[in-house]
């Protein structure tokens, strides 16, 4: 499970329709975003201008998981996914991970061979609470790692600040955490880490 995050060459390509975003908190959000789902995330217009930085009410949390996030279900078909009339399918590049925002920034990762991969958005939250601002300590309380021979989830975050968790009653799905390492110097601090974002995954998918 590790080694294929540090092991993705792969191009990535991002497909869809983005609106500038006017929060500045989002761009660190997004860039976390790009390395879970494997998609290139574009922040609309020429830059952020001072005035696109002003801050804005935040938009109402989403429920992610377990099987899903709007109306998409991570290993629906492309066919389930278009009819939705939220996602396009272009053609699709077999050494990219693809990727598709919708007009309501639902990121969704797909393939031909296995539909939709993962679903991810800014500001959700998995049924059981966990979402952006929960501490690495609330999370090992509430998720058991994705497979049994991962290692122990306080191992495995300080390499990339990434842990991969079982969904419950779900076994073929899986929630990829993204925390903010930033300041974590020593044990106690890696329990204090939040979460920075959520995306929940096929673990079918594991190079993207």
């Amino acid at each position: 499970m590790q080694d294929s995050a540090h092991s993705r060459h792969s191009r990535h390509i991002h497909r869809g329709r983005r609106g500038g975003r006017a929060a500045a908190g989002a761009v660190g959000a997004l860039a976390a975003l790009t390395v879970l789902t494997g998609c290139d995330i574009t922040v609309g217009g020429e830059g952020l201008t001072a005035e696109a930085q002003q801050p804005t009410s935040a938009p109402s949390e989403r429920v992610i998981g377990p099987d899903g996030l709007g109306p998409f279900k991570v290993g629906m078909t492309l066919q389930e996914a278009v009819a939705t009339g939220e996602f396009k399918k272009e053609k699709e590049d077999p050494e990219a991970c693809m990727g598709y925002t919708t007009d309501d920034d639902i990121r969704v990762g797909w393939s031909g061979r296995l539909g939709v991969t993962s679903v991810s958005a800014e500001n959700v939250r998995t049924p059981e609470g966990i979402g952006p601002g929960t501490t690495f300590a609330k999370v090992v309380r509430t998720y058991e790692r994705a497979e049994a021979d991962d290692p122990p989830l306080d191992e495995a975050i300080p390499v990339i600040g990434t842990i991969w968790t079982s969904v419950p009653d779900r076994p073929k799905n899986m929630y990829a955490i993204k925390f903010d390492m930033a300041g974590v110097a020593n044990r106690d601090q890696l329990f204090q880490a939040p979460v920075q974002v959520v995306v929940l995954k096929l673990k079918a998918e594991q190079n993207c």
